[in-house]
């Protein structure tokens, strides 16, 4: 009887390490769609559909309060802005593809009209993901990565088109929509110093030097250039900081060195994704592979949002990719910490330890690599979905660079698991958490935080299948599940 009380005793202390924040019905009347986590105000915004009743947006903080942004309206999604003081809506009574927009601040709409975003670009200033990190690989027309509380900023051609072929050959416009006015003014961009990204002492690049954008709050934007020496040892990130005319305030280089290692590519969200599953496209160097990256890809970079400090990241390889035909061949990770100024602090270079076929994974493109805040630390995860799936993630400290712990994790892509309709529409599976489905990054949370794991196991295998969305913040991991079907919940891992 005294082991049954412990044993039951137990069980209540592991699933009292969650907390559950929100459970809510799914029906016609509640239908989540769209979630984002706010690195600010350290929320989740969520919106949701009702056939009849309007859709309505709330965010949930981590003591469970649910704040209504509108309820029973007709407004479609609300990406809020850089500094999360504004959010941006689709107008509703407009239900084209390129709608009309209201930016809401204060309570107060603004009406931004279609007319001003014609043959604009704003792919350069990238998109964020559901754990609001930033990815390169924007769209033409998505301008949730380019608008803070007074501007909408855009690029165009000399030709006031928004077909941008060269950063180098082409003359670029900042096209600047100010919100308030509805108005928009053209002006040209200062271009970057080629001679710092191009010439013999660099790697050959199968691409033209590009660039991404990244809006900082209201004042400026950072544009973000990247050289990689010919022996691939030496790669220096450039951040540009430009003002609202088009012109360069400052730049600051990041210089990354390594000794009898080489920098490679990988999906980082640093650079932009090019399609190579054309005939066309399908040469030697790009045959079996359906996406190619340019020197963009080499890392990725997380700033500290109170001090400035930048966390670049990446993956290496042992083996020169010059004399290897192209394959990547990775042998591990590396995150180097620089103050704002571009001083190094410390540099952390690991290698992944785990089962072989690590190595054996051709193509760079086929690792995604996320580095988050997790518990006023850093979670850095490669996953990997080619011949197999798997995903390796490391805490890493931030104070000193040292990986605290490292795990591994193996799982299956299922794609008959996600439907275009879902909520959540993820297709990873693994043999431990039956009729359960997760995301990559997702996996990471799973393998790294005990507390995750547990609670996994705790629920029922029988009934529909689950699907669940991770979320990473300093408060914890964030564990969105749903069925798609009956209902929706948040919880929150706390350490």
């Amino acid at each position: 009887m005294k082991k049954t009380l412990l044993a039951l005793l137990l069980t209540t202390i592991n699933l009292s390490a969650q907390t559950v924040l929100l459970d809510e019905k799914i029906d016609k009347e509640n239908s989540p769609g769209f979630f984002q986590y706010l690195p600010i105000s350290k929320k989740i915004v969520f919106c949701v559909t009702s056939k009849s009743k309007g859709n309505s947006a709330f965010t949930l903080d981590a003591n469970g309060k649910k704040t209504f942004l509108y309820e029973n309206d007709t407004r479609r999604y609300s990406n809020f802005s850089r500094t999360e003081k504004s959010y941006l809506t689709s107008d509703p009574k407009d239900q084209g593809w390129t709608p009309d927009y209201n930016l809401i601040l204060d309570n107060k709409e603004q009406l931004v009209t279609k007319d001003k975003f014609k043959d604009l670009n704003f792919k350069y200033f990238g998109v964020y993901n559901t754990n609001n990190i930033y990815d390169a690989s924007g769209y033409v027309n998505s301008l949730y990565g380019s608008f803070n509380d007074l501007y909408i900023l855009g690029f165009t051609n000399a030709e006031n088109s928004w077909r941008i072929k060269s950063l180098e050959k082409d003359d670029i416009y900042l096209e600047v929509i100010e919100i308030k006015s509805n108005t928009k003014k053209r002006v040209q961009l200062e271009k970057p110093d080629f001679t710092l990204l191009k010439g013999d002492q660099f790697a050959k690049a199968y691409y033209d030097a590009s660039f991404a954008c990244k809006l900082n709050n209201n004042e400026n934007f950072d544009l973000i250039t990247k050289s990689l020496s010919a022996d691939r040892q030496r790669t220096i990130l450039y951040k540009a900081t430009y003002d609202f005319e088009g012109k360069k305030i400052k730049t600051q280089p990041f210089i990354l060195q390594l000794n009898n290692k080489y920098f490679i590519t990988s999906t980082n969200g640093g650079g932009e994704k090019y399609d190579t599953s054309t005939q066309s496209m399908q040469s030697t160097r790009f045959m079996n592979n359906s996406y190619a990256l340019d020197v963009l890809s080499i890392n990725n970079y997380y700033e500290d949002r109170e001090n400035g400090d930048m966390y670049i990241y990446g993956l290496f390889s042992d083996q020169d990719p010059n004399k290897v035909k192209g394959k990547s061949s990775p042998k591990g990770f590396y995150v180097f910490k620089f103050d704002k100024n571009g001083n190094k602090l410390w540099e952390s270079i690991n290698n992944i330890d785990s089962k072989e076929y690590f190595e054996k994974v051709r193509f760079s493109s086929d690792f995604q690599v996320n580095l988050v805040e997790y518990n006023k630390d850093l979670i850095f995860s490669a996953s990997v979905n080619s011949f197999t799936e798997f995903t390796n993630a490391a805490i890493i400290d931030k104070k000193s660079g040292s990986v605290l712990k490292s795990s591994f994790i193996e799982y299956n892509n299922n794609f008959s698991h996600g439907k275009y309709s879902y909520f959540i529409s993820q297709t990873y599976d693994c043999k431990e958490l039956k009729n359960k489905t997760f995301s990559q990054v997702g996996f990471a949370a799973v393998s790294i935080n005990p507390k995750v794991m547990e609670y996994l196991k705790s629920v029922p295998e029988k009934g529909n299948r689950l699907y669940f969305e991770t979320l990473y913040s300093d408060e914890g991991v964030w564990l969105v599940e749903t069925d798609n079907k009956k209902y929706y919940k948040v919880l929150l891992f706390k350490e």
